[in-house]
């Protein structure tokens, strides 16, 4: 009877180890980033940031125009003579999606006049794995092909076989300096698939 007990302890003992380490590990349909909607901060779009190279682009946010919520993020090009991007970036620094799955960015985007002066660019979203070094382990970005006007449109950049050794996950999105019109962005999402 006492074998019986100790044996019942040491597997309960043995599953409750088993659970806490797969706890450690982001289960699938986590969502990565905060304030998708960008409407979660009166008058802020915190934790974006803007990056921009060159003064040929106009970066804002925008409260008329919107897929969800009560703001779009935007980016202009006026000028396509000079090589650069501009872009809205997220970092997440949380607990990492277990090794080996499957990351996801998606993100609404909307255009106005927009036209591509090269195939190779346009409307981008990218993601980028880095090591606790800042080193760059793993990345990805898919290049949306619309020009023109068009109305809100799903784009969605896959990640596969995430490392081990995984720090931090950057999620962008923007647009390339070969691509004249205006950009907007809005419900940007990074999911463990």
């Amino acid at each position: 009877m006492k074998a019986g007990r100790n044996f019942s302890l040491i597997l309960f003992l043995f599953l409750l180890v088993s659970c806490n380490a797969e706890e450690d590990f982001l289960p699938k349909g986590s969502q990565l980033l905060l304030n998708p909607n960008l409407s979660l901060y009166q008058g802020s779009v915190l934790p974006w940031n803007s990056s921009n190279i060159r003064e040929q682009f106009e970066i804002g946010t925008d409260s008329e125009v919107f897929y969800s919520g009560n703001r779009s993020l935007f980016i202009v090009n006026i000028d396509s003579t000079e090589f650069a991007s501009a872009s809205w970036n997220q970092t997440y620094t949380g607990p990492m999606p277990k090794e080996g799955s499957t990351i996801e960015l998606l993100a609404f985007i909307k255009g106005e006049n927009i036209k591509s002066l090269r195939a190779d660019n346009n409307i981008f979203i990218s993601l980028i794995v880095r090591s606790g070094k800042g080193e760059i382990i793993k990345s990805n970005s898919v290049i949306n092909q619309l020009e023109g006007d068009f109305d809100w449109y799903l784009l969605k950049v896959t990640l596969d076989n995430f490392p081990a050794d995984a720090n931090s996950i950057g999620a962008s999105v923007g647009l390339n300096s070969r691509v004249l019109g205006k950009a907007y962005f809005d419900e940007i999402n990074l999911f463990v698939r």
